[in-house]
């Protein structure tokens, strides 16, 4: 049998569908509102006035720059195990899901049913009769006017911006670890500053406690030793709170239960240096931000999916055409399996359009149109917020990069200072008061140096933050991958 004749009246009764569903729509005269543009107005010029090596791009895993070892394997540890990230991918996946649910409304659906049925009506001499039936049904929709292709740009937008907030956790969750080991080594080297102090504040004590038993000094030299002694010691007990804080922190990033912190993580315990970069922070370009930033690349993907989810709105302005075809099936006694009557069929088009009363549809599309606008505005403010992230994370870290120098002569001058207060006492040309106040500026300066290092890798931590960390989701996987690899060779 020739099938050349239904294939050309096939796509003569489609093309005759599409027709008939524009005519509707033409009668209807639905004026399509236009869709909000993005036109931000914000210009994204170089500001960073502060950067240190503006131009060069800054390196994914930045937390390497600081040449720590201990940093760097806790770092790769809480990528691995942190829960955060673990629920962020399966966060992926679902959206993984969603854009393949969306890609199937441009195929075809089918439904089977099968049942039987076993009964006798009622009446005499009526058999019991045993009934089967089946059937199959198929659709598929036409999309004249590409409701569910924006359905799937909506998806895929979707998952887009779902994969930027999976890596904006991933650059928190490193930043996080990183900020928690610096204030771990940061107490630890303020609490041994205080220690070394407190040492000294004995020793002379001591020595006025000598000196009052012979009456070479007064009581008020003595108590005014006292006073500074105490006060020393009675700081040793914080900087021992923030190193507990600090491990427990750590332990809770990298997936290791709070009481087992010590020996899952014994390098913790002894004391380390404050790591400092090797090279100055690396800002790259307003334009490498935009790029880096996984907060406004998810913005920029919230704002393509609000537009994809206006098109669908739109799309309710007119028909919808889905082909049906349907098959079932009786056996009973009348009806056998070798005979065709016990087969039924059906096959046609449905139109469906939400018209002409299009009241509630406009208004959906006007409430689409305001979540977009306010996506764009969303957006605008996001970027604004980063640039000055980075702006203030790098005036900070240029300013205290100024102090250092400052503070590390100031220590050494106290220390200097402080020999001399004791050689003047131990001569007679001046009283203790003055080997006092020495004791008392050496450890403020040296505190204010610790505290300086501190401070100077806290900014670079929070400047590499600002500046987005991780650029793709393949660098992430890799990340996670080649840390995987690394901790179980």
């Amino acid at each position: 049998m020739n099938s050349a004749p239904h294939i050309i009246f096939s796509k003569f009764y489609a093309a005759s569908l599409t027709g008939l569903a524009l005519t509707l729509s033409a009668c209807a005269t639905p004026s399509v509102p236009p869709k909000p543009e993005f036109t931000s107005q914000i210009v994204t010029q170089n500001t960073f006035a502060n950067a240190v090596q503006e131009g060069e791009q800054s390196v994914p895993d930045w937390w390497s720059s600081f040449d720590d070892p201990i940093l760097e394997s806790l770092v790769d540890t809480a990528l691995r195990n942190n829960r955060n990230i673990d629920v962020a991918a399966a966060n992926l996946r679902a959206a993984d899901a969603l854009v393949r649910a969306a890609r199937l409304g441009k195929s075809y659906s089918t439904s089977t049913s099968v049942g039987a049925d076993l009964g006798r009506s009622t009446g005499a001499n009526n058999d019991v009769e045993l009934n089967l039936s089946g059937g199959i049904a198929g659709s598929w929709e036409y999309d004249a006017f590409d409701r569910i292709e924006s359905q799937i740009k909506a998806a895929e937008y979707n998952r887009e911006s779902v994969l930027q907030a999976q890596r904006d956790i991933a650059v928190l969750v490193a930043a996080q670890t990183a900020q928690a080991y610096v204030d771990l080594r940061g107490a630890q080297q303020r609490l041994a500053v205080a220690q070394q102090n407190a040492e000294l504040q004995a020793e002379a004590l001591s020595l006025i406690q000598e000196l009052v038993d012979n009456g070479r000094s007064s009581d008020l030299d003595l108590h005014r030793s006292e006073t500074l002694y105490r006060t020393t010691l009675a700081s040793l007990p914080l900087f021992q709170a923030t190193i507990q804080v600090s491990i427990a922190q750590l332990a809770a990033l990298t997936g290791v239960a709070a009481n087992e912190a010590s020996s899952a993580l014994p390098e913790l315990t002894s004391v380390g240096q404050i790591p400092s970069l090797l090279s100055e922070v690396a800002t790259g370009s307003p334009q490498d931000l935009i790029n880096r930033r996984p907060d406004i690349r998810q913005a920029e993907a919230e704002i393509s999916r609000r537009l994809a989810l206006s098109d669908v709105e739109r799309a309710r302005l007119f028909p919808r055409i889905v082909f049906n075809t349907d098959i079932s099936a009786l056996f009973n006694g009348a009806n056998r399996l070798d005979q065709l009557s016990s087969i039924g069929f059906g096959l046609g088009p449905t139109i469906s359009w939400e018209g002409p009363d299009l009241r509630a549809v406009r208004a959906d599309i006007d409430i689409s149109d305001a979540q977009t606008e306010a996506a764009i505005s969303q957006y605008e403010q996001t970027l604004l917020t980063a640039l000055s992230d980075v702006e203030m994370a790098l005036a900070r870290y240029g300013r205290e990069m100024e102090r250092r120098e400052d503070l590390e002569k100031a220590s050494h001058a106290a220390k200097n200072a402080l020999e001399l207060a004791r050689l003047r006492f131990d001569e007679g040309y001046d009283d203790f008061l003055d080997v006092l106040d020495a004791q008392r500026t050496l450890l403020d300066a040296e505190d204010d140096r610790v505290q300086n290092e501190v401070l100077v890798t806290t900014y670079a931590i929070s400047a590499y933050r600002a500046l987005g960390g991780m650029w793709t989701e393949e660098e992430l996987s890799d990340e996670r991958a080649e840390t995987v690899n690394s901790l179980t060779n």
